[in-house]
């Protein structure tokens, strides 16, 4: 049996027990340092978050990485090895008297071999690199790996071409609003790849909604229930969360899911800082599912709307005319800023 010792920011916040790669104790020492999800919960739940941690074997780079990297696919055994290291937020682990500084931890030179790897899955001999986190990706459909570059890490994606221009161009449009939405920029000739610059400042983490929303009473599911948790916490929090639900509707976004929003937490009090940045459009626009533009969610959307979500909805429209490529979304907004 191992012992393990749980960090946020270098301090100990909880402590485990591993047997034959299962969790067989989980005891938190400071529970308001700990993500919502585990603050209260069994061995049996930390192993849940524990696996939602490890590198995502959905994409072949993915699974030759951790063949040539950790040797194993067991994803207790993934996180584990790799310290639970991500860039996203600020949490480690490390067995009882092997303790490392974070910032030691996963050095931008080593981290960009593994990055290159990822990107153009070509055997780099890692394993004698003993790197102790790949940080190659976090779930979901599309291959992912980090690197450093320009004083900043970056997350790179390949993608399809039209999702890339939708991600980019949508994140342009609310950047130049002034509403808060992380940095997207073009990578290659072909936008087959994109990347987006991290959004957390020292010493601060991302809670995905799924995990934060333990905080509170209700944790289901339904969009109003959502709607009331996040503007229980405050003015500035309802008003960042009504921008994103606008732009959704108006870019036809239907990926936002529960882990691609959320909220950034402090590491060193706990404290909810403020809602997550709108991130990750890339199935929105043209890049929907169905490949075509359509209304039908922004209509459902202003079927309930109120003077704060028209007054977005202007803000937006203004900005759109500037970009050519968003002329469908543009032409929808007119047309509900007419029926005002």
């Amino acid at each position: 049996m191992s012992y393990f010792v749980f960090y946020n920011d270098d301090v100990k916040v909880a402590t485990f027990q591993v047997e034959h790669s299962l969790i067989t104790d989980y005891q938190p020492l400071k529970p308001e340092l700990l993500p919502m999800q585990i603050r209260n919960t069994s061995a049996d739940g930390f192993s849940s978050w524990i696996r939602e941690r490890a590198v995502d074997l959905n994409s072949v780079q993915h699974r030759n990485l951790m063949s040539e990297l950790v040797g194993s696919r067991d994803k207790i055994t993934l996180a584990l090895r790799t310290h639970m290291f991500s860039i996203s937020d600020t949490f480690t682990c490390f067995e009882e008297g092997a303790f490392v500084p974070r910032l030691q931890l996963c050095r931008p030179e080593d981290q960009n071999e593994v990055s290159n790897f990822i990107l153009v899955s070509s055997d780099t001999s890692l394993r004698k690199l003993k790197v102790a986190t790949p940080n190659a990706s976090t779930d979901g459909s599309f291959t992912k790996t980090w690197k450093y570059e320009e004083n900043a890490w970056w997350l790179y994606k390949i993608q399809s071409s039209a999702a890339t221009e939708a991600e980019v161009e949508i994140s342009r449009v609310l950047r130049n609003c002034n509403w808060d939405a992380a940095e997207y920029a073009y990578v290659g000739r072909f936008r087959k790849r994109v990347k987006t610059c991290n959004f957390l400042a020292p010493h601060e983490f991302f809670e995905p909604y799924d995990s934060f929303r333990f905080f509170f009473d209700d944790r289901s599911d339904e969009d109003d229930v959502i709607y009331r948790n996040l503007a229980s916490l405050g003015p500035a929090f309802e008003a960042a969360w009504k921008r994103i639900l606008l732009a959704d509707a108006l870019f036809v976004n239907t990926d936002r899911h529960m882990r691609n929003f959320g909220v950034i937490r402090s590491a060193i009090t706990g404290e909810v800082l403020r809602l997550a940045p709108n991130f990750d459009n890339n199935q929105a626009y043209l890049a929907n599912p169905s490949g075509m533009y359509s209304i039908g969610m922004l209509k459902m959307y202003m079927n309930n709307a109120d003077p704060e979500d028209y007054n977005n909805l202007q803000t937006l429209s203004d900005e759109l005319k500037k970009h050519p490529y968003l002329k469908d979304a543009y032409d929808a907004s007119l047309l509900y800023l007419k029926t005002k």
